[in-house]
């Protein structure tokens, strides 16, 4: 099962809605953290993924982002006003797990399912119950836990930040980087009861809300490559004028350029998913939508090759 785990903007919010058709149900769960105030574009989105029979972990307690909090009740509250179906998911850590625990007894009592997100070794003597009634216990980063506890938990998901993030666009490789081979390796499994994995797509775990016009601009787009079975991430840069801010569309139209012609040199490269066409359609028109729309358009196509490879 892939768990893809995205933050609530609005550009990952339509990358999940418009990908819903190409996907296989059973195999995708997404995780979302919600990171605006307002919370009518989440709700629009769940109901999106509701009807295409996806129901979405939303993490009730977010990190990050203007609704920040360890406490969960407010935005679960709120979420269980609307007609909608979701999976609250619940950060638990060994210093918010009294109050939490309130919380998650409430669900338990009313049997309502729920899953967990564990930020560190936990006390087993204050959350055992409760880790093993979730229906997925989601760790970031293996390496941040002990191989004992990892193992001792029932339902693991791992999720990875597997994008290999640059402070600069320019300073991405233009030759393909290794991604993961998780969609193989989680049937292994890594860990004892693990039941799926997760990524954060084409974009590291760093919250972050700077933006602005590129210097360069690169496209993302990650493949399989038939030979290995491993995930690779292909980054196509603009190379005019790398030194200023000018000609954005000219930029995006040379980096576009790039990336269909190494999609039409890699057949591992599957150029029929729902992003990946709409990318060829913007190439077609020579149409520069601004910077955020082949961000989606990235992220549909790697959820959507990871769903069709599973």
């Amino acid at each position: 099962m892939y768990f893809p785990y995205m933050r609530g903007k609005q550009n990952e919010l339509s990358a999940l809605i418009e990908v819903i058709t190409g996907l296989q149900i059973d195999k995708v769960q997404p995780v979302i953290e919600p990171v605006n105030r307002s919370t009518k574009p989440l709700i629009n989105a769940i109901n999106a993924l509701n009807s295409g029979e996806i129901i979405p972990h939303i993490i009730v307690n977010p990190e990050v982002g203007q609704l920040a909090s360890d406490y969960p009740d407010h935005l679960y509250s709120l979420l269980s006003q609307e007609n909608v179906r979701f999976v609250p998911c619940i950060r638990l850590h060994n210093q918010n797990i009294t109050s939490v625990n309130i919380f998650l007894n409430k669900l338990i009592s009313h049997e309502l399912k729920f899953s967990l997100i564990l930020q560190e070794d936990i006390i087993p003597s204050n959350a055992s119950s409760v880790i093993s009634k979730a229906i997925a216990n989601l760790i970031i980063d293996q390496s941040r836990y002990s191989n004992q506890f990892t193992n001792s938990l029932p339902n693991c998901v791992i999720i990875s930040s597997s994008f290999p993030a640059k402070d600069k666009n320019a300073n991405y490789s233009s030759m393909s980087q290794f991604f993961s081979d998780a969609h193989t390796t989680y049937n292994l499994p890594l860990v004892r009861n693990q039941i799926g994995f997760g990524d954060y797509l084409i974009i590291s775990n760093v919250w972050s809300t700077k933006g602005g016009p590129a210097y360069v601009v690169a496209l993302h787009i990650t493949y399989i490559e038939k030979s290995n079975s491993n995930m690779y991430v292909k980054h196509s840069l603009s190379v005019t004028n790398p030194n200023n801010q000018s000609d954005t569309a000219g930029k995006f139209q040379e980096a576009l350029d790039t990336m269909i012609q190494f999609a039409n040199q890699t057949p591992s490269l599957d150029q029929n998913t729902l992003g990946f066409q709409q990318y060829i359609n913007l190439h077609n028109i020579n149409h520069f939508p601004g910077l955020g729309i082949p961000k989606k358009l990235s992220m549909m196509h790697h959820i959507e090759t990871i769903s069709n490879c599973l």
